[in-house]
């Protein structure tokens, strides 16, 4: 039995299934993926032919199940959140797969769920695995302060959240206020 996919389609396919057999992606990620697989190995192919090879590709990988955005967004911010992302960040990076707004704030606020205030735990676990605030291994002066409070506005916190960690006396009462956030 002969395939009657064209050569550049079966060979986008098979670069598609290896790739995700290994990675979780989202369309835009595969979609550039494929790309820089074309610009590598399909040089002998028609621009065009490459195109629409691509884009059957992608829309075959979402058809059967390997390329679900709505999972993907989800999973990269339940991640994110667990690893102390602010929603900045999360949102930030969702962006650059391309993922629909819409969609972007339903993964956030699914990963948000569990917890009453999923910025301020996200904020607390970013102090807590950067040594910042309550904390921090050795007592700081103002400057060192500021400098904690300047890291988590890096990070993409608010002002007002980033002063709420920093306020916290100790590390007891920062698990303390943990685990009053968790539902």
């Amino acid at each position: 039995m002969t395939d009657s996919k064209p050569a550049a389609e079966r060979r986008l396919m098979n670069k598609a299934v290896h790739y995700l057999g290994r990675y979780t992606a989202s369309r835009q990620r595969l979609r550039e993926v494929l790309r820089r697989f074309a610009v590598r190995k399909l040089e002998s192919h028609d621009n065009a032919e490459i195109a629409r090879a691509i884009e059957v590709v992608v829309d075959d990988c979402v058809r059967l199940g390997y390329v679900d955005d709505t999972a993907f967004a989800l999973a990269r911010a339940r991640s994110k959140r667990r690893g102390g992302r602010s929603a900045l960040a999360i949102r930030r990076s969702l962006q650059e797969h391309s993922i629909d707004q819409e969609l972007v704030e339903e993964a956030l606020a699914a990963a948000d769920e569990d917890t009453s205030d999923g910025e301020l735990a996200a904020a607390l676990r970013h102090a807590a695995r950067r040594r910042l605030g309550p904390y921090a291994t050795r007592p700081g002066d103002e400057s060192v302060q500021r400098r904690h409070l300047a890291s988590l506005a890096r990070a993409g916190f608010t002002l007002g959240i980033a002063r709420r960690v920093m306020d916290l006396e100790d590390v007891d009462a920062a698990e303390q206020l943990a685990s009053e956030l968790r539902r």
